[in-house]
């Protein structure tokens, strides 16, 4: 994955622009973080996103999406607090974590799309 995001991690940066085409038109499952810059808790799930980004790499794909810049895309998937992390399969979200969760949650939700 391209090193693009601000906080210099592994997870790559969607935007509005690029939405369709990173997250709802990939062919692997898609893993989303929406974050603000101002969210110390994001800091932490980032380190988290960087770790999975790495573990799976070619299995599934990792994004960050400032919600301040993409306050759009977030009110579309009825974000009202970050972080959350949202995991997508064929274009439609299966997965939600809410708030700041030790990684297994994470691993847990990437596992039960990889199975459906």
């Amino acid at each position: 994955m391209a090193r693009v995001d601000a906080m210099d991690g592994f997870s790559s940066v969607v935007t509005k622009g690029s939405w369709d085409s990173l997250v709802l038109d990939s062919e692997v499952p898609v893993l989303v973080e929406f974050y603000a810059s101002w969210c110390g808790p994001c800091r932490m799930v980032h380190r988290i996103m960087d770790e999975i980004a790495e573990e799976y790499d070619g299995q599934i794909k990792c994004f960050v999406l400032n919600t301040d810049d993409d306050l759009e895309v977030a009110e579309n998937y009825e974000i009202k607090a970050v972080p959350v992390v949202l995991l997508f399969k064929n274009g439609k979200k299966c997965e939600s974590v809410v708030g700041t969760m030790p990684k297994d949650f994470y691993i847990a939700a990437i596992n039960r799309a990889m199975e459906s």
